[in-house]
């Protein structure tokens, strides 16, 4: 009897992995980039919800380790990546989509942009890495 019945599958397989990051833009993209008037599906608002939840988790640890690492404590990209870090944080373990589908839209919305800062973060975090390296001679 397969580990998964129904799927023929007599091992349990690979999980799923965490989004890749050209996901999360094109699906950032889309929940910034469509009218506010017009609401997708509840299943997609919900599952774009879940997406963006495990990447702010993901990501919020690397920036955060990253600024740390790379960063001077009073450097003012430090403290931008810090803030975009804890509010992303906040929004994802203390903001909830609310009732109806309006505040979950606009809750999908609002983890999008957090997503969006974070991902920004990580590009300015690996260009001050590239630079060190080269300034090291690593690179």
């Amino acid at each position: 009897m397969p580990v998964w019945p129904g799927t023929g599958m007599t091992h349990g397989g690979r999980r799923a992995e965490a989004a890749c990051d050209a996901d999360i833009v094109a699906l950032a993209d889309s929940l910034l980039g469509a009218p506010a008037h017009i609401m997708p599906p509840m299943g997609k608002v919900s599952s774009a919800t879940v997406l963006l939840r495990r990447y702010i988790l993901t990501a919020s640890g690397a920036v955060r380790a990253g600024a740390a690492e790379l960063l001077p404590r009073d450097d003012p990209r430090r403290v931008a990546a810090e803030k975009a870090v804890d509010e992303a944080l906040h929004r994802v373990e203390r903001v909830g989509p609310g009732d109806g589908l309006r505040s979950a839209f606009g809750y999908a919305r609002s983890l999008a942009q957090s997503a969006r800062e974070l991902r920004g973060h990580l590009q300015k975090l690996a260009l001050v890495a590239e630079a060190k390296n080269k300034k090291k001679g690593i690179g």
